[in-house]
């Protein structure tokens, strides 16, 4: 359908949708995001999902990484911080720099700027004009399908096994195509 090509959602290798006729709104899928992720990439717990986004059928397909085919974020990042790991899963490695070119080049908005805790650098200081302090320096962040190192056979987002409505699901662009207009083989 024209909405599916204008969503971009042909691009999705894994998206994140929520069926809306079993979603209750609980929030487990986010919670379980940074419950698995910590503090280990930011220095703070941050969610790698955002439970708004597109709708397209009975589905929400959530603010989240979608793996795309062609994936324009890990376009031209200055210190080869961003690539695909073992699942085609988008991995953001500790050295990114907080530049947010991954962020901008990225034409859904699944890519956050966070501010990592564990990583201080120099800024202007508002306050006091001509001089500099010490801040978090920003971090990109995205899902990573909770296997940033490859280690699993298959990955196991835990946005997914944690809902308790089995309303979360992760699938390609072409299986939400087939479920929504019923052609599901």
């Amino acid at each position: 359908t024209r909405q599916f090509v204008e969503q971009g959602l042909y691009q999705g290798r894994s998206l994140l949708t929520l069926d809306l006729t079993r979603c209750t709104g609980c929030d487990e899928c986010t919670k379980a995001c940074v419950r698995q992720h910590g503090t280990a990439s930011h220095g703070q717990p941050i969610t790698r999902l955002v439970r708004e986004g597109l709708r397209f059928g009975d589905f929400l397909v959530a603010t989240s990484c979608r793996s795309c085919r062609d994936a324009y974020c890990m376009i031209g990042c200055p210190v080869d911080a961003i690539h695909r790991g073992r699942h085609h899963q988008i991995v953001i490695e500790d050295h990114c720099i907080g530049c947010g070119l991954c962020a901008r080049n990225c034409p859904y908005d699944n890519i956050s700027m966070d501010v990592d805790t564990r990583v201080q650098m120099e800024a202007d200081d508002p306050d006091r004009p001509g001089q500099t302090r010490q801040v978090a320096r920003p971090k990109a962040a995205t899902c990573d399908l909770c296997d940033a190192e490859g280690h699993e056979k298959s990955p196991t987002p835990r946005c997914v096994y944690s809902c308790p409505h089995d309303a979360a699901h992760r699938m390609t662009g072409e299986e939400l195509l087939e479920r929504v207009l019923g052609t599901r083989r």
